[in-house]
């Protein structure tokens, strides 16, 4: 920012949830709402000091998701991943578009192909991908049905924020066992402090 930049010139969560909407109001096709979605996404990433502190808490055991903003027409949903060195999801899919932008430091991503036909819910066949770090102001994306299985880990030492957009709700999971073919539906939730030690399930 420049001696001449002002608050008020930030972009920031409210801007970024009114172009979203601006977009998701023409109903366009998945592929562009994934293009101009990270477009503004990279915007949002200029600049940390929209995000509230609350929203940057971290839990010792395990990744901590924060809710930011539920679209009132349940299109999408925004949240701040706090992640602590070493803190890690397990691989699963998202049944949605996505996207993940690093707010600061970095994640790792690692892609997964699904080579069955996905005809039994209890089991799939996975091969490894793509994988490769995230960067702060760096976006990943999501785009269903073959680019949505993956697992992010914090495999740097320090600390990192990453912000999410999915095209839903993302309050349940598949959990896929790249070893076994074990595929495991899960209950996610949002981390407050009313949510006691164990904050969420993934």
């Amino acid at each position: 920012m420049t001696a001449m930049s002002t608050a008020s010139s930030l972009y920031g969560l409210q801007d970024y949830v009114r172009d979203l909407e601006q977009v998701l109001d023409r109903r366009p096709a998945l592929p562009v709402i994934v293009r101009e979605a990270s477009t503004a996404m990279k915007r949002l990433l200029a600049s940390d000091r929209w995000l509230e502190d609350r929203c940057r808490q971290t839990c010792p055991d395990t990744y901590a998701r924060h809710l930011l903003h539920r679209d009132r027409h349940n299109r999408f949903v925004v949240l701040a991943l706090t992640w602590l060195p070493g803190q890690a999801t397990p691989v699963h899919d998202h049944s949605c578009w996505g996207l993940m932008g690093l707010l600061e430091n970095s994640l790792e991503e690692v892609h997964y192909e699904r080579l069955d036909d996905g005809s039994r819910g209890d089991r799939a066949e996975l091969r490894q991908g793509r994988s490769g770090m995230c960067a702060q102001g760096g976006v990943a994306w999501l785009l269903p049905p073959y680019e949505e299985i993956h697992r992010i880990g914090c495999v740097g030492s320090k600390p990192a924020i990453s912000i999410h957009v999915y095209g839903r709700d993302l309050d349940a999971v598949n959990v896929f066992d790249p070893v076994t073919g074990k595929v495991s539906p899960m209950r996610i939730k949002y981390y407050s402090t009313e949510c006691g030690k164990t904050p969420f399930v993934i």
